[in-house]
């Protein structure tokens, strides 16, 4: 069976001559399906490239993104270094005042601080570097922290409990009766003297020795015109024999304020101030406190 052939004849314009051309409705397939291939291999092959282009400018952009996040890591890591090193620095300068605040003992260690895995303030045991990470420096930041204010209540306390220690003679004048066993100037018997006599004219202010509240203020027996004022930490001290009450009961008064003038009320024999000192409800011998004078 013959094929079926199919003719195209073309007829240019300035020859009179034609051109024929027969082919079978095979080959026009054949050829028409090569034409295809060749439109779709030719769109793949575009998009190839295209992404190929694309790929490449990712390629090139991660490079340069790579290069900043290893510069930037750099940094960080320089500023971990710094930051850790700042941190031992607080750590060390708050173990010293942890010291100077009286918190550590050979054998105890911090006062009131938490046993923790890096020791504690002022402990003279080994300090464990913590891993530069953040959340561990963070960790170490805290734990500075908490030992921090550790070290400002106790000097707080400290600073309070100097602040509260009867150190300053309550006024000027001469020592005339000391702390003990004595002869009584008006019976002439042995008797325990519970203070300091201290004489000096009639009108001589009277001083506070320490910080403290006033308790009591007026008539006491054989003292006379009295005072009391408690300082805390189980201090108090009395002033007797006054001439001049110049606070009242609740006054909040700090050392070096006036709070009354020497003078010869109840059982005295000349103008002197009767002064005592207790510490934790016993009487004490007030020299063993002041500072200042005699």
């Amino acid at each position: 069976m013959s094929q079926r052939l199919n003719t195209v004849i073309v007829v240019p314009h300035s020859q009179a001559r034609f051109i024929k051309f027969s082919f079978s409705t095979r080959s026009m397939i054949a050829v028409g399906g090569v034409m295809v291939l060749a439109v779709v291999l030719s769109i793949v092959a575009i998009a190839y490239s295209k992404n190929a282009v694309d790929r490449r400018a990712d390629v090139e952009r991660l490079k340069t993104e790579n290069r900043e996040l290893a510069r930037i890591n750099e940094e960080l890591a320089q500023t971990v270094v710094e930051i850790q090193a700042r941190l031992d620095d607080f750590e060390e300068r708050t173990s010293r005042l942890a010291l100077a605040a009286g918190m550590t003992t050979p054998e105890t260690g911090v006062v009131g601080a938490t046993a923790e895995s890096r020791g504690q303030v002022g402990s003279g045991g080994t300090y464990d570097r913590l891993p530069e990470a953040p959340e561990s420096l963070r960790r170490q930041g805290r734990w500075i922290d908490e030992q921090l204010g550790l070290v400002e209540r106790q000097l707080a306390d400290a600073g309070q409990m100097l602040a509260s220690i009867p150190t300053i003679a309550p006024a000027t004048g001469v020592l005339t009766d000391g702390f003990g066993t004595r002869n009584d100037p008006i019976t002439g018997r042995r008797a325990f003297h519970r203070g300091l006599d201290i004489s000096a004219r009639q009108g001589t202010p009277v001083y506070a020795p320490a910080d403290g509240v006033v308790v009591f203020t007026g008539r006491n027996g054989g003292l006379g015109k009295t005072i009391r004022l408690s300082h805390g930490f189980g201090y108090t001290t009395v002033y007797g024999h006054l001439h001049q009450i110049q606070v009242e009961p609740g006054d909040r008064i700090h050392r070096g304020d006036q709070i009354g003038m020497i003078g010869n009320s109840g059982r005295s024999t000349a103008s002197h101030l009767h002064y005592e000192v207790h510490e934790d409800g016993k009487s004490k011998d007030p020299l063993y406190f002041i500072l200042d004078r005699f």
